[in-house]
């Protein structure tokens, strides 16, 4: 059997507990070429995931959440998306896309951060 393109396409874990903002990204995500998976809390969601990238909102770390460590253990490219006016502790893991998302902040983020994946070897 011929693998499909998503087969090749980076997997992008979305965690955001608005599940407008949830289905908004992995709309844009999908029409963009990722392969998307949704989740509404952090951390418990990434367990039974294990993405190439993992996109979350910044209201869905628990309150006083300075998990530096844990996305640090992670081994994965991270992207929290956080309000202009939103002030995060320093998290040098993660790349932080504002929102509102009204250009292509970040598609092109992703992008720069997981690769496609080349096609395998048979």
């Amino acid at each position: 059997m011929k693998p499909s393109p998503s087969d090749f396409a980076p997997g992008v874990l979305v965690i955001a507990p608005d599940p407008d903002l949830k289905h908004s990204l992995a709309f844009m995500l999908k029409a963009e070429g990722f392969s998307v998976e949704t989740g509404v809390t952090w951390p418990s969601e990434y367990r039974a995931n294990r993405p190439d990238a993992i996109v979350i909102d910044h209201a869905a770390f628990p309150k006083g959440y300075s998990g530096d460590e844990e996305l640090t253990a992670l081994g994965r490219k991270v992207v929290i998306l956080a309000g202009r006016n939103r002030l995060l502790p320093p998290l040098p893991e993660a790349t932080v896309v504002r929102k509102p998302l009204l250009d292509r902040a970040l598609i092109d983020t992703l992008r720069a951060l997981v690769p496609e994946q080349p096609e395998r070897s048979k």
